[in-house]
């Protein structure tokens, strides 16, 4: 377990990191390949699940944010830099940097996104997911 605990320290810490820059997309690579390598380490200090696959399809099953984390790591999916629409109604909410960006662009801000979803909320929900494994 102690190898569990330094893995998840180190995943911890890169993923405040990509907070800071969350249009980084080495940054975010290199967490989404952290949570892919915490799953395996799951499986290894599970004493009862005998296959790696299988146990990775279950995973991805209770867990669609570990499926994509898992599915970008192997390469069936990418990681892409898009710009995104902001409505008007959400710019309070928008970092100055973002709205300063969003006035010049359009109303819309760029965003790290897999399969069509905010990437930093993939991970986010796939960080929390591991809690239960």
């Amino acid at each position: 377990m102690a190898d569990l605990r330094q893995h998840r320290d180190y995943l911890d810490g890169e993923w405040r990191a990509l907070q800071a820059a969350p249009l980084s997309a080495r940054k975010a690579m290199l967490v989404a390949a952290l949570v892919d390598a915490y799953v395996d380490r799951l499986f290894s200090a599970d004493g009862e699940a005998e296959d790696i696959l299988e146990y990775r399809s279950r995973v991805a099953t209770q867990s669609p944010a570990l499926g994509s984390i898992m599915a970008l790591c192997s390469g069936r999916v990418r990681l892409v830099t898009e710009a995104v629409a902001v409505p008007i109604a959400d710019y309070g909410a928008l970092a100055v940097e973002d709205f300063m960006v969003s006035l010049y662009n359009d109303h819309s801000v760029q965003r790290l996104r897999l399969n069509g979803s905010d990437m930093m909320k993939t991970l986010a929900e796939a960080i929390a997911a591991l809690d239960g494994f």
